[in-house]
């Protein structure tokens, strides 16, 4: 038995290699080429990301004192208004606080009432050493006393003057002191108002980190008591997108997104702010963009993770082609070199021959279009120095704009250079790209087009030679001979 299955082993083996090594043609090639037709449809580029939802503002409330806390009022998911008492902080030492202020105010005002009465008592003292030092001088000039008892009259006289000054500045300091003595009043009572903790918005409280009888110490910073949520039918997310995407997410963005809450279910939001401040982590490179949304059944929660689609493209009714033949790349030696012009795939081509092409199909005569290339050779050869300066690329960019403008305001008409221009952004927005068709000898046409949009299955076709229902290769078979 043995015997016998190793006898039909090497059969097999025999016939299988027999029929590899059957003379055929050297490339020949297993199964068909593999085409794709141009047609005419929709493409909807998109960028995938992944945030978090937020609510539009989240207000997070904390204590500016210290102190235990014995009332608390609001908990988990309850529904506040601005000025609500969510939690009270102990009041009676800042109470304590209020009344020695009180006392102390009621004391600097009590000794302003004493320099009134001293002011009053300095007035009555200076008053008669006024009239006793006019009566000692007319007493002096009929020689009835000696100028020692002028001097000490003038010198009473002098001293009371000085008294009701003193008393007025010591009026003037009490008064100070009440100023500040109800400063201090008003602080104590700020404290005091400060115990009750109260809700600066209308909202929902979405976390508490403080329990009853807990003790808060607000040293170095105001510790967090609770987070409130404002207004959850309104919602934003905070997704990051990749750098290498982020160039084509503009504001006013259409987004979609699921959360794993609700997988079957699609949300439709906008993009609001694209934020320019760069976020790395381990080499890579993302940017916050905010999506805002609506939640009026407020399903969506805060936190939750939101798998994002941003829709940076649209385009309706263009010519297109399968991705798989944006991709391929044929061996050299298939490209019937008269169609290929000699370039190698993907190349970007003559920009003055692009120039002349698209100044033909505006319908310029061949007159100007020789003019106008002349004058622009002659323009590139004045900035070949620019070119070589290690100025950055902007710089070089705008130059050449403006000596192209420069060029064309010269020989064309308004429309014409305000078709040239819109010409100019919609290449700006392609880019070149080499499809290939197969000719009746099996030999692949090169096809120059520019490309615009994606999406994950079809490329806009921007402009060239190809129409709709035209043919490219996606893939070539498997020869014996790549085997």
């Amino acid at each position: 038995m043995k015997k016998l299955i190793i006898g039909i082993g090497v059969v097999l083996i025999g016939a299988a290699a027999g029929w590899w090594y059957l003379p055929q043609g050297e490339g020949e090639q297993a199964g068909e080429v593999e085409t794709a037709m141009l047609d005419r449809g929709d493409i909807t580029r998109i960028v995938s990301a992944v945030g978090s939802v937020r609510a539009l503002n989240t207000v997070e409330v904390g204590s500016q004192l210290s102190g235990q806390v014995d009332q608390l009022v609001a908990d988990f998911n309850t529904l506040v208004a601005a000025g609500d008492l969510l939690a009270r902080i102990d009041p009676q030492t800042f109470e304590r606080r209020v009344q020695e202020a009180e006392a102390n105010l009621a004391v600097a005002r009590a000794n302003v009432s004493i320099q009134d009465a001293s002011i009053r008592k300095a007035e009555v003292n200076l008053g008669n050493a006024t009239r006793e030092f006019e009566r000692q001088q007319s007493l002096v000039e009929r020689g009835l006393i000696s100028d020692s008892d002028l001097d000490q009259a003038e010198s009473v006289f002098l001293s009371s003057q000085a008294d009701l000054e003193i008393a007025q500045a010591q009026k003037r300091n009490a008064e100070a002191a009440v100023l500040q003595r109800a400063a201090a009043l008003e602080s104590a009572r700020i404290d005091l108002e400060r115990t009750e903790i109260r809700s600066p918005i209308d909202g929902v409280v979405i976390d508490r980190a403080v329990d009853l009888g807990q003790t808060v110490a607000a040293s170095l910073q105001a510790p967090i008591l609770f987070a409130i949520a404002q207004d959850l039918s309104e919602i934003q997310i905070e997704a990051s997108v990749d750098e290498a995407d982020i160039g084509s997410v503009r504001e006013g963005a259409a987004a979609s997104f699921t959360v794993d809450a609700f997988p079957d279910r699609e949300f439709q939001g906008q993009v609001t702010q694209v934020r320019l401040a760069p976020l790395e982590e381990q080499n890579v490179v993302t940017y916050t963009v905010v999506i805002n949304a609506s939640n009026p059944q407020q399903r969506l929660l805060p936190g939750m993770t939101a798998s994002i689609d941003i829709v940076t493209g649209v385009r309706e009714d263009v010519l297109r082609v399968a991705n798989a033949a944006v991709r391929f790349r044929p061996p050299e030696d298939l490209i019937a070199e008269s169609e290929s012009g000699g370039g190698p795939p993907g190349g970007r081509g003559n920009p003055g021959q692009q120039m002349a092409e698209m100044l033909t199909e505006m319908g310029v005569d061949e007159t100007r279009r020789t003019t106008i290339q002349t004058d622009m050779r002659e323009v590139f050869g004045s900035l070949r120095g620019l070119f070589m300066s290690g100025v950055d690329r902007e710089t070089i960019r705008s130059r050449v704009a403006a000596a192209t403008r420069e060029v064309m305001v010269r020989y064309l008409n308004d429309d014409e250079l305000a078709d040239f221009e819109a010409r100019q952004r919609a290449m700006e927005s392609t880019r070149p790209a080499i499809l290939y068709s197969q000719a009746d000898d099996g030999m692949l046409a090169a096809q120059r087009v520019r490309l615009g949009i994606a999406d994950d299955r079809y490329t806009e076709i921007a402009s060239g030679a190809l129409n709709e229902g035209d043919v490219v290769v996606t893939r070539l078979p498997r020869t014996r001979s790549d085997s």
